[in-house]
């Protein structure tokens, strides 16, 4: 009897290493059975702008004028920044005895010429557009998307005032001149009146303007 004790006590005593050793076993293999510590929760980074998502609007110039330019496409439809290239011109009468400078941005492209001065709500009095064509043409403007009056000058070649048409805001009415024209000004409504200027004097065209 004291025999078969001893050897179950023995026994019983191998199962409790064997349990000890397998558990300790799984502990190591088990990367569940690992204690880590949690990082702390990554603080929110927000969003940074880029170019892309919003884009700067810069006055881009024409070579010859004031730097390079970029191409970016103007819309009729909706008032997205658009691009256009800027300088000075001279509108000088034809005896040469008053001259009055503007601020003018360039549309030389398709696009560009048909969003025109759309949108805008308001135009600086010696600010205004000139349009600039491949060759003579004859067909009108209009005034869609239009907010401001305008005074429409269409010029020759050289740069002559051939004839001056009132745009109202909004109007969809084709405002045609009589005759062919190369480049159109657009000013305010009533510029040319205000500043003594009319048909026959002549806007000064900058070199190097062409169309695209």
């Amino acid at each position: 009897m004291r025999y078969a004790a001893l050897l179950l006590t023995g026994l019983a005593a191998l199962t409790v290493t064997l349990a000890v050793t397998v558990q300790e076993g799984q502990g190591e293999s088990d990367p569940k059975s690992v204690t880590t510590v949690s990082p702390e929760p990554a603080a929110k980074i927000e969003a940074i702008p880029t170019a892309e998502a919003s884009p700067e609007v810069h006055r881009a110039v024409i070579p010859g004028l004031a730097g390079d330019w970029t191409p970016e496409r103007c819309s009729a439809n909706v008032p997205d920044p658009c691009l256009l290239p800027i300088t000075r011109l001279a509108v000088t009468s034809a005896d040469g005895e008053s001259s009055v400078t503007l601020t003018v941005e360039i549309a030389n492209r398709s696009d560009q010429r048909q969003r025109g001065l759309m949108f805008r709500e308001s135009m600086d009095e010696l600010a205004g557009m000139l349009f600039v064509f491949p060759g003579d043409r004859s067909g009108g403007f209009w005034m869609r998307n239009t907010l401001i009056p305008l005074d429409i000058a269409y010029l020759g070649a050289d740069g002559t005032v051939l004839e001056i048409v009132h745009g109202v805001p909004l109007s969809l009415d084709i405002l045609t001149p009589t005759q062919p024209y190369r480049y159109t000004l657009e000013v305010n409504g009533g510029w040319f009146e205000r500043q003594g200027l009319g048909v026959g004097d002549v806007v000064a065209i900058p070199a190097g303007v062409e169309a695209r």
